[in-house]
C-alpha cells in the first residue's frame, strides 16, 4: 500500500511545486494609459526610435505578466487592460496616481507589481525599481523592489541600477506593499529596438514575475498577516467608493455614464465605425448651452477614433472622450481644441 500511496501523492506535489504562487492576491498596475489620447496627466514617455507610446509598453509587458502569475497559482487583478486613464480625463495628476491605490485597496492584495520603462540621455541605459520611502519597517517593501530588479539581469540591457527610495504616490500613499519597475530607458535605441521585438514584452514579464515568486515565497507569511491586519483596519474605517478617483471601481461614476449612453446608444451595443453618430448623440444630450460651441468630427480609419474640431468649454471635450473609454472605443486620437486657460 505504501509504494502505491506514494505514487499517487507524487503528482499532487509536482502540482504544489508548480504553482508557487498558490494564495497570493496580485495587482498589476501597466502605468501610464492614455498617451495617446489625453491632455491630462499620464506621465509617460515614447520610444526614441520607434515612437511607441510607454502606455503601449507597459501594456504588453503588464498583460504577459498577468498571465504568468496567473499560470503560477495567483489571483490577479489589473488596472488597466486597454489604452486610457484610470480617472476621469480633466482629473489631476494626483487621482490619476491614487486610482491605482484604489485598486490594490478595492482588491485587498498581498501586493502589487506596477510595469513603468525609464527615460534619459540616449546613451543611458540599464533597469532598476523603486519602494517605499516611509515605512516603518523596510522589510516588505525593499524586499520586493530588490527581488525584481535582480530578477531583471539578463532579461534586459544592464547594467543593474541602485534601488530608488523615493517619496512616489502609488507607493507612499499606500500600505501595501509593492514596486516599481523601472525596466529599461525607451531613450535609448537599443532597448527601444529590443523593446519592438515581438517576443520582448514575455520575457521581461518572465523576469518580473520571477521575481514576484521569490519575494512571495520567501514573506509569505509576513504577507499573509500584513493583509489580514489592513483588511481588518479598512473594515473597521469602510471608505464609501463614491470616493474612488479609479472610473472603473466608482460606482456614482458609472450610474452617470450609465444615464449618459442610454440617450446616446440605448441600444447598449457599441461600434467604432458609428463613432460620429455618438458624437452627434453626445451633442444633443449635453450640449444644452445654445451659446456653447461643440464643432466636433469623429472619424474611424480601421485602426484609431481621431477626433477633431473644437470645443467652446473643455469639460465637453473631456466628457465626451470618457464617455467613450466607457463605451471600450479606445485608440483615440484627440486634436479637440478648447479655450487656452487665461
Amino acid at each position: 500500500m505504501i509504494p502505491f500511496l506514494l505514487l499517487a501523492m507524487t503528482p499532487m506535489a509536482a502540482v504544489a511545486d508548480a504553482l508557487p504562487l498558490k494564495g497570493a492576491v496580485i495587482v498589476v498596475d501597466p502605468g501610464h494609459g492614455g498617451q495617446g489620447y489625453s491632455k491630462s496627466y499620464t506621465g509617460g514617455t515614447r520610444g526614441v526610435a520607434s515612437k511607441t507610446t510607454e502606455s503601449a509598453l507597459n501594456l504588453k509587458v503588464g498583460l504577459e505578466l498577468a498571465t504568468l502569475l496567473q499560470a503560477q497559482g495567483a489571483t490577479v487583478h489589473l488596472t488597466r487592460v486597454a489604452d486610457h486613464r484610470l480617472s476621469p480625463e480633466g482629473s489631476s495628476n494626483s487621482d490619476e496616481l491614487h486610482a491605482r491605490i484604489d485598486f490594490f485597496e478595492h482588491h485587498n492584495c498581498h501586493f502589487f507589481l506596477s510595469v513603468h520603462h525609464n527615460a534619459g540621455p540616449a546613451a543611458t541605459t540599464g533597469h532598476t525599481a523603486l519602494y517605499k520611502h516611509n515605512a516603518a519597517d523596510d522589510t516588505l517593501y525593499e524586499a520586493i523592489a530588490r527581488d525584481v530588479n535582480e530578477a531583471l539581469v539578463g532579461a534586459v540591457p544592464g547594467p543593474k541600477r541602485s534601488l530608488i527610495k523615493g517619496s512616489y504616490h502609488i507607493l507612499r500613499e499606500t500600505l501595501i506593499p509593492g514596486t516599481i519597475a523601472e525596466s529599461g530607458y525607451m531613450t535609448n535605441r537599443e532597448f527601444d529596438d529590443l523593446s519592438m521585438k515581438p517576443d520582448y514584452p514575455k520575457t521581461e514579464a518572465a523576469a518580473i514575475a520571477k521575481g514576484a515568486v521569490k519575494y512571495w515565497t520567501t514573506h509569505k507569511a509576513a504577507l499573509i498577516a500584513l493583509r489580514e491586519k489592513l483588511e481588518k483596519d479598512r473594515a473597521a474605517k469602510p471608505r464609501d467608493p463614491k470616493s474612488y478617483t479609479a472610473i472603473a471601481l466608482n460606482p456614482a461614476y458609472q450610474e452617470r455614464m450609465k444615464a449618459l449612453l442610454e440617450k446616446v446608444a440605448p441600444d447598449g451595443k457599441y461600434e467604432a465605425a458609428k463613432v460620429g453618430d455618438y458624437v452627434e448623440a453626445f451633442r444633443k444630450a449635453v450640449v444644452t448651452d445654445p451659446q456653447a460651441t461643440f464643432a466636433v468630427r469623429a472619424e474611424f480609419s480601421g485602426e484609431e477614433i481621431k477626433l477633431t474640431g473644437e470645443v467652446s468649454d473643455r469639460k465637453y471635450r473631456d466628457r465626451l472622450i470618457d464617455m467613450l473609454v466607457v463605451m471600450k472605443l479606445y485608440g483615440i486620437v484627440n486634436e479637440i481644441r478648447v479655450p487656452k486657460v487665461k
